[in-house]
C-alpha cells in the first residue's frame, strides 16, 4: 500500500495543503462543545474504511479506491487540524472545516482519474517482466485494482507466484480456476477464469457465419464463431493513442452485445490492442476495460466480462489488427 501512497503523493499533498488553508481560515466555532456532527460521521466512516482494509473486505477497483480515499481525507483533517493548532491554538472551530471537504473530494476524484490508471498500468509492467524474467508466457495475467489474477501458466510456477505476491504494490494474488498452484497470500478467493489463445481465423464468410448461426442460445464453439464473424464485419477502432468508445466503437461493440447474451454459460474476455510495439501496452489496457464498461453499461454484466490489456499488434502482420478488442470465449 505504501508503494501505492508514494505514487498518488501529489493528490496526497493538495488535500494536505486544502486542509490547511481550511483550517487557517476557520473562523466559526460550534454551537455546542464537542465534536461537529459532520466530523463525527467523517471519522466514523473513516474507521469503517480503516477496518474494510484490515480485513479486505473490498476487492479489485473498490480496494484501491477506498484506499486512496482514506489517504485523503486523513491528510485534509491533518492539514486543517495543523494549522488550526498553529494559528489559532485551538481546534475550537472546527465545525466550519466541513467546507473543505468539496475541494478535497474533488482532488480524490481527479487522481483516481488520472494517477490510479498510470500506476495500475505500472504495476501491471512489474508482474509482466517477473514472469518474463521467470521464462513463464505472461498473456493473461490481469490487474484489476492491485489484485493480480494470475493464469495456468503463472499459477503452476509457485516461485513466481511468490514473487508476484511480494512484488511492491500488489494486494493479493489469485490463480484462476484450473491452475494447480495455491494463491500466493493468507486469504482465498474464487478464482477467475484463465485467459486462452486467440482462436485460430474464421475459415468462412463472416456474414456466412452469422446466417447460419441456429436460434437461441449459443455453446461456447458457435459463441467464439460469431463474436469472431461480428468482429471481422464491424471492427472495433479507437482514434489514435485514445481509448474513449466513438460512435464507430460503440456500433461495433452493440453488435458484440447481441451475440454475448445469446452465450449465458460462457465468460467472456475482452482483449485489449494498443499502439505501440511495448509487451505490454497501457494503451491496450484502457481500451479493454473502456469496452468492458460499455459492455456492462449495455446490460451484460457480471463475472462474464473480464477486460485484459493484452498485447501489442501482432509483429509478423503487414497490416495493424482490424480490430482493437477481441473476444474470447471461455
Amino acid at each position: 500500500m505504501l508503494d501505492f501512497f508514494a505514487h498518488i503523493w501529489f493528490w496526497i499533498v493538495a488535500c494536505l495543503l486544502v486542509g490547511g488553508v481550511t483550517g487557517a481560515r476557520a473562523r466559526r466555532a460550534p454551537r455546542r462543545k464537542g465534536l461537529a456532527r459532520w466530523l463525527v460521521w467523517a471519522l466514523l466512516a473513516f474507521s469503517a474504511g480503516l477496518v474494510a482494509v484490515a480485513i479486505d473486505a473490498m476487492q479489485g477497483a473498490l480496494a484501491i479506491y477506498l484506499e486512496s480515499a482514506l489517504a485523503c481525507l486523513a491528510a485534509f483533517l491533518v492539514g486543517a487540524g495543523a494549522t488550526a493548532l498553529a494559528t489559532r491554538g485551538s481546534l475550537a472551530a472546527h465545525e466550519s472545516w466541513a467546507l473543505g471537504l468539496v475541494p478535497a473530494a474533488a482532488l480524490w476524484w481527479a487522481g483516481t482519474l488520472f494517477a490510479q490508471p498510470a500506476y495500475q498500468a505500472q504495476l501491471q509492467k512489474r508482474v509482466v517482466a517477473l514472469a518474463q524474467a521467470a521464462g513463464v508466457d505472461p498473456s493473461g495475467i490481469a490487474l484489476v485494482g492491485r489484485d493480480v489474477s494470475a493464469p495456468g501458466a503463472v499459477a503452476q510456477n509457485k516461485a513466481l507466484m511468490e514473487l508476484i505476491a511480494a512484488a511492491p504494490g500488489v494486494r493479493r494474488v489469485i490463480a484462476v480456476e484450473g491452475a494447480a498452484a495455491p494463491v500466493a497470500t493468507a486469504e482465498a478467493e474464487k478464482p477467475a477464469p484463465a485467459p486462452e489463445k486467440p482462436p485460430a481465423p474464421l475459415d468462412a464468410d463472416p456474414k456466412a457465419v452469422l446466417a447460419t448461426l441456429k436460434s437461441g442460445d449459443l455453446d461456447a464453439a458457435s459463441c467464439q464463431r460469431a463474436l469472431d464473424a461480428v468482429a471481422a464485419l464491424d471492427p472495433v477502432a479507437f482514434n489514435a493513442a485514445r481509448s474513449s468508445i466513438n460512435r464507430q466503437a460503440a456500433y461495433a461493440l452493440d453488435k458484440a452485445v447481441e451475440v454475448i447474451r445469446r452465450c449465458p454459460d460462457a465468460t467472456i474476455e475482452v482483449r485489449g490492442y494498443g499502439d505501440a510495439t511495448m509487451q505490454v501496452d497501457p494503451l491496450s489496457e484502457r481500451r479493454a476495460r473502456a469496452a468492458e464498461r460499455y459492455l456492462r453499461r449495455e446490460g451484460v454484466g457480471g463475472r462474464r466480462l473480464v477486460a485484459v490489456g493484452c498485447c501489442p499488434p501482432v509483429a509478423e502482420a503487414k497490416a495493424p489488427r482490424p480490430s482493437a478488442i477481441e473476444f474470447i470465449v471461455r
